[in-house]
């Protein structure tokens, strides 16, 4: 059987999509088109998200882990802020979020090295 926390980019990943489900959630809570008690969601996958990163520890730094948890995050988080939520983003805000998928670039290749 596979472990998925083996591979930090994967593992990020997962991470990150608790972030989207959360925050996405959230925004819908807060623009009043769920109801409060709908909180509970994100607040169950956030503890949950500590249980991910917890394994997710045993195969990666921290430091790494983490960044590649917060990179992919913020990129998804952006992409349903735009398309979904249509907020606008400028042109530097654009080329930040290039480096950031040029990072993940970078640590996916780190990661196939180490294999």
């Amino acid at each position: 059987m596979i472990n998925l926390f083996q591979n930090g980019i994967l593992t990020g990943g997962l991470l990150a999509l608790n972030d989207v489900v959360s925050m996405t959630l959230s925004k819908q809570i807060v623009l009043g088109n769920l109801i409060d008690n709908w909180l509970i969601v994100p607040i169950i996958l956030y503890g949950f998200q500590m249980y991910m990163f917890y394994y997710g520890l045993k195969y990666s730094g921290m430091g790494i882990l983490n960044l590649t948890w917060n990179l992919i995050s913020n990129i998804l988080i952006t992409i349903i802020g735009i398309f979904y939520f249509k907020e606008n983003i400028n042109n530097l805000e654009t080329y930040g979020i290039l480096f950031a998928v040029f990072s993940l670039f970078l640590f996916g290749l780190a990661q196939y090295q180490k294999i």
